[in-house]
Order: structure tokens, then sequence, then C-alpha cells
């Protein structure tokens, strides 16, 4: 069996990825998409929540062939790389990050200017720059990791961050050193997630561990 879960971003729930949830049902796979407490909660929280629906998963596989991915959209990327930093996690495919702020948003430091928004707001840190700083996964050897990078921010938002952007994370922020792929997908940061190219991408690249 191909599981993937999907983990959303800050402010959002599971139900935010079942656009890729549907594509990927389609190539075979069986999706995983949890409600995470991304608003309120830190990626390390987070992981624990994340932690009670994963390890239950892995302990029903039963064969080389079971494998489990992790695509994750914005803050979903740090909370699965800092959960993998972690746990071993048995029968672990490949990962993929989506607009992922790895060195994270000037828009965090700005809010976090705001009284008492970093007590409330605790996941704000975690994707302030210069970026959270989370170690490498523990499985070895380590899993493929893609990278997919937003270049086409809103009109609104088009000259407000340095270099390409998808108008709250720069590129230079979403680029891992550890990625063995990296696209650029011309689309804002909260729709990215919704196409059809990102879609086509994320199959290649759990596939393949390629973006071809």
């Amino acid at each position: 069996m191909k599981t993937v879960v999907l983990v959303h971003g800050f402010f959002r729930r599971g139900r935010n990825m079942r656009y890729l949830a549907k594509k990927l049902q389609r190539q075979g796979y069986h999706t995983v998409a949890p409600t995470l407490p991304t608003t309120f909660r830190g990626i390390r929280e987070c992981g624990e929540s994340l932690a009670r629906i994963i390890v239950p998963i892995c302990e029903k596989l039963t064969s080389g062939k079971d494998v489990v991915h992790f695509v994750g959209h914005s803050m979903g990327g740090l909370i699965i790389r800092d959960y993998l930093s972690r746990r071993v996690v048995e029968g672990l495919g490949r990962v993929v990050l989506i607009g992922t702020p790895n060195g994270g948003s000037p828009y965090a430091n700005l809010l976090l200017k705001l009284p008492f928004s970093g007590e409330i707001l605790k996941s704000l840190h975690d994707f302030a720059e210069p970026g959270s700083d989370i170690a490498p996964p523990r499985n070895v050897p380590a899993p493929d990791i893609g990278i997919v990078i937003g270049t086409k921010p809103d009109i609104v938002r088009r000259f407000l961050l340095p270099g390409e952007h998808d108008g709250l994370v720069t590129a230079k922020s979403v680029r891992h050193v550890a990625a063995s792929d990296e696209i650029l997908i011309p689309c804002p940061h909260e729709q990215i997630h919704w196409r059809a190219d990102t879609a086509r991408a994320v199959v290649s690249f759990l596939e393949s561990g390629r973006f071809r």
C-alpha cells in the first residue's frame, strides 16, 4: 500500500489538502489529511498530534512494498521536517515541501511585533526569519526531498518581497539544502497546492524522486 500523509499550513484544516488528496487517490494512493492545531500551536505540538496518526499507520505496514510519503504545504512542511527529525519512520518514502518557509517569512516577523501575537499565535515563531533550526531526518538513508516553489504573487504583493516569491515566501526561503530536486510553479502561495501542475509534479516526485 502507498500512503501519502498530507499536512496543511497555518490557519488551515485538513480539508485544505483535499484537491491534492483526490489527485493522488486517482493514482492509486491512500491519503491521510489530518487537521492539526497550526493556528495556536507550534510545529513541535503539531508534530505530536501528527504522531498519534502516523504511528498506527506504520504499525500496519506488512511488507517492503508498503510506503508512507509526506507532502506538506507551507507550515505543514515545517511540521513534517520537525517530525522526521525526531522519529525514525518505518516504511518512509519521499517528502514534498510546497511553499514551505524553510528560511522563514518576513510577514511572521511583522506579526510578532503586534501585542500578544507571539503568545496567542505560537506558530509564528516557527516561520519567522531566519527560519526554524530543524535537524535532518533520523531515517538512514534520508528520504528524497522535493521542493515546490511558487513564483507568481498576486498584483497587490508583487513588489513587497525581493527576488522571486509567491507573495508570502521568497524562493530563497523555500529552497532547502537537502533537496533532491525543485520545481517552480507560477502561482501565489495560497493557491499553489490547488493546481493541476502542482499535483502532477507531486505524483512525479513520489514515483521517481524527480519532478521530470
